[in-house]
């Protein structure tokens, strides 16, 4: 018995699919692949879907960005109707796409768009007695994805894509979102990106106008949001305690002039192969994005560090580690032997002169006042050496408490855009 009904379903199937040949064979007999299809009421309509099975990677430096999808597309055609028994839909291979007419549909963004053949080429084809027509295809498309890069790492790209029918107009092709859902696309849940968080799907209909006319259209819109981590970790942090090591040397003693000068070069060059580091993934735009704000802002604390120091080693270290005479006391003094008819009493400027504040002192030290620094070093206590110079003293809070509130206004200002 078990057998008999084995070889009945058996024979049945056959038959079936016997019926299915014969169909497709007469259905195929007279159909004309290049003419297109009547639309029903007007145009043609193409009513399209999306499922985004995985997106990346992103790349900066190209201003591109790959996903993995299956585009579904539908679409009905009067000449593939059929009455078959017990037959509503049949699917049928890719093969059968060969023979029939089909929407040319490509990306306006994209740059270079795959169809994986492997084992075979992934795209399947139904069809319904009614002539209504269902294609899917896994594609592997890689489009454009232009960035604002003005507030990186902080940024939130935007990543288009573009679809439009290839030769038909308006007037014969409209193509809409099929709308299961929201937005007409669809992405798995596990889907995640390494340096970056999808916030949100935006999908529109439009029309794009050419030599040939005007184009029916459908745009996705990829709503990112970068992650910050990875930058803290590599670039602000290392950054941040490079500047703060570069304070160091204002507690070395100013007779240290190697140890004080070799570390503010090393910081310097530390933060400028930080940003180097940082740079190399990114296009080379014609304007200061806020990691290079940051690292400019690091690099210009540590050469003022080596700045101040060339100050304190000019005015106020007035004798050498020794005590007695020193290089610049012998320079000084051929300078002012050149010229004895000076407008100022020395004798009576000396108190006023070694009282002078900071900003004054710089000043001079960018100009080269050769005459300060000679009454310096006369008036100079030899016995007590070099005490600590009050510009160190000063800089130890000065540095600190500025880049403070750089980086609280840093922070404030660029946070402002991620968070909203």
């Amino acid at each position: 018995m078990i057998l008999f009904v084995s070889f009945f379903s058996f024979s049945d199937d056959l038959t079936l699919r016997e019926n299915v040949t014969i169909l497709l064979d007469n259905l195929l007999q007279t159909y004309d692949k290049s003419v297109r299809p009547a639309g029903r009421d007007g145009p043609l309509v193409i009513k399209t879907n999306m499922l985004v099975r995985s997106m990346g990677p992103i790349t900066e430096s190209e201003m591109t960005y790959s996903l993995q999808c299956y585009l579904r597309q539908s679409w009905h055609d009067e000449r593939l109707k059929f009455d078959l028994p017990n037959v509503t839909e049949v699917t049928l291979s890719n093969t059968f796409l060969k023979d029939i007419w089909k929407p040319n549909t490509y990306f306006l963004n994209g740059r270079l768009s795959t169809q994986p053949n492997i084992t075979v080429p992934n795209v399947f084809v139904r069809i319904r007695k009614d002539g209504s027509i269902y294609m899917s295809r896994r594609l592997t498309i890689n489009a454009k994805c232009p960035m604002n890069l003005l507030d990186y790492p902080m940024d939130a790209p935007v990543c288009p894509l573009l679809l439009a029918g290839y030769g038909y107009t308006t007037d014969e092709i409209i193509y809409r979102w099929q709308t299961s859902n929201k937005s007409g696309v669809e992405i798995y849940d596990d889907v995640t990106l390494s340096q970056f968080d999808i916030v949100s799907i935006w999908t529109a209909n439009n029309t794009y106008s050419d030599a040939l006319g005007t184009q029916s259209g459908l745009e996705v819109y990829f709503h990112l949001k970068r992650h910050i981590g990875f930058f803290m970790l590599q670039t602000y942090l290392p950054c941040t305690l490079i500047v703060c090591l570069s304070w160091v040397s204002f507690w070395i003693n100013r007779d240290a002039a190697p140890a004080r000068v070799l570390l503010g070069v090393t910081t310097i060059l530390s933060t400028a192969a930080v940003g180097l580091i940082q740079r190399d993934g990114l296009p080379r735009v014609p304007y200061a994005t806020a990691l290079d704000v940051f690292l400019n802002v690091c690099i210009f604390y540590n050469l003022a560090a080596i700045i101040q120091y060339s100050a304190v080693n000019y005015f106020t270290k007035i004798l050498p580690k020794e005590g007695g005479a020193s290089d610049d006391e012998d320079e000084t003094e051929n300078v002012l032997n050149e010229d004895q008819n000076g407008v100022l009493d020395w004798n009576s400027t000396i108190g006023k002169e070694t009282q002078t504040g900071c900003m004054i002192l710089f000043c001079r030290c960018l100009l080269g006042n050769f005459r300060f620094r000679y009454n310096m070093v006369k008036s100079a206590d030899a016995a007590n050496g070099n005490s600590v110079s009050s510009i160190d003293i000063l800089s130890r809070y000065i540095f600190p408490l500025s880049f403070c509130l750089f980086q609280a206004f840093y922070w404030a200002w660029y946070l402002r855009f991620k968070l909203s």
